[in-house]
């Protein structure tokens, strides 16, 4: 059986480090990518289960990202992004252009790992 991949991507070594370390385990293959350009390739390349983006500046500087993983892969993978709090307009453009779970830091390591597990049908042990 294949381990589910997940996609960081995190300007923020350190950050995406500790999203890995909070829902990686044995059962896992996740990739960390430091740039748009690099996550869009690593999608395009690994073909992942899961993205997560812990940024809202990609949806702001006109990169376009997530139209681009989507076209990248025809799975529609999903994809959550986790930031700081934003603007009610702000999550709702989020989720207009392809977002599919929003969440706030500071974030809940136990809901973060329930929820990427539930979505890849992982056995949690929290």
């Amino acid at each position: 059986m294949n381990k589910p991949k997940i996609v960081i991507y995190s300007r923020r070594s350190a950050t995406a480090t500790l999203i890995a370390e909070i829902i990686g385990d044995d059962s896992t293959n996740i990739v960390c990518c430091s740039s748009p350009d690099q996550t869009i390739a690593t999608c395009t390349q690994q073909k992942p289960d899961l993205v997560i983006i812990l940024s809202i500046r990609p949806f702001i500087d006109g990169s376009e990202l997530i139209r681009r993983i989507r076209l990248s892969d025809k799975r529609h993978p999903p994809i959550y992004v986790i930031s700081w709090q934003q603007s009610e307009q702000i999550v709702l453009s989020l989720l207009e252009c392809g977002v599919d779970q929003y969440m706030t830091f500071p974030i809940c390591m136990s809901r973060l790992r329930g929820k990427s597990y539930s979505q890849l049908n992982i056995n949690t042990k929290i």
